[in-house]
């Protein structure tokens, strides 16, 4: 509840500067606020192509390992032991 309870605070924050910076700037304020909308977005796609990079390369490894032992396992079958 109390997470809750800042982040209502904090948006009616943003929102009340925002109006009385609109009044005073109409086109700063959408130029700001859409410049800071690209940040966060940019800033989101960053991270999901980290997050889906060390994905891949974490399966890439498991196969790989999985191949190697298979191979392993294969070479040593005829050997009676």
């Amino acid at each position: 509840m109390p997470t809750f309870c800042t982040i209502v605070s904090s948006i009616s924050l943003m929102v009340f500067l925002g109006l009385i910076a609109f009044d005073a700037s109409p086109v700063g304020v959408i130029v700001i606020g859409i410049l800071v909308g690209l940040v966060m977005a940019l800033q989101v796609i960053v991270y999901g192509m980290y997050k889906f990079a060390a994905f891949s390369l974490r399966v890439w490894r498991a196969g790989a390992t999985s191949t190697v032992n298979a191979v392993k396992r294969f070479r040593g079958f005829g050997r009676g032991g």
